[in-house]
């Protein structure tokens, strides 16, 4: 099973909209946050998706943690080595966090600087680019490569971004693209 934690204000449910959507689709979904815990998609769970507005203290393994833009802490917090982070380069709060804690983390963005960009959008499809190699969650390295991704209209690239920066570190193949 994956660990996501989704780390923002609670009333931001833009990402998790449309991030249950993608994970219901790529093996089902655990979601947990303060209000409910919903389990969506097939027999077998593949992600536990736990939305927060603080980091917990994190006790297992290996997981990601995608800051929303709304994450504000000045907390530090240990970040186990086998996880993974994800968050935009305008992020200051979330980039703070992880200086010199040697964690992991991609950026998600419009510019050449980012890890995953977007090379071209329209409606419903976009083409991305990882501009650099990351390592997944199981340890396999993905090489620099464009990609393509389907999506409902009106998803905003910023969401389209978090969601596939998501599916990768999962170890979810890029090769066909995504559809979220």
């Amino acid at each position: 099973m994956t660990n996501i934690i989704l780390c923002g204000k609670s009333t931001d449910t833009s990402v998790s909209c449309a991030l249950l959507p993608a994970l219901e689709k790529y093996g089902g979904v655990q979601y947990f946050n303060t209000r409910q815990l919903v389990r969506l998609g097939s027999d077998k769970v593949e992600f536990f998706l736990y939305d927060c507005e603080k980091l917990p203290q994190i006790e297992l393994e290996s997981g990601i943690i995608l800051f929303k833009n709304s994450f504000h802490s000045s907390e530090k917090i240990l970040i186990p080595e086998g996880f993974l982070s994800i968050l935009e380069m305008k992020n200051a709060s979330a980039a703070e966090l992880l200086n010199g804690t040697g964690a992991a983390a991609i950026t998600c963005g419009t510019s050449s600087k980012d890890t995953l960009s977007i090379a071209g959008i329209d409606e419903t499809s976009a083409a991305l680019s990882l501009q650099r190699s990351v390592m997944t969650l199981d340890g396999k390295m993905v090489e620099p490569r464009d990609f393509t991704v389907r999506f409902p209209p009106k998803l905003s690239p910023t969401r389209i971004l978090a969601v596939c920066a998501v599916l990768l570190l999962s170890g979810i193949d890029s090769a066909n693209g995504y559809e979220l």
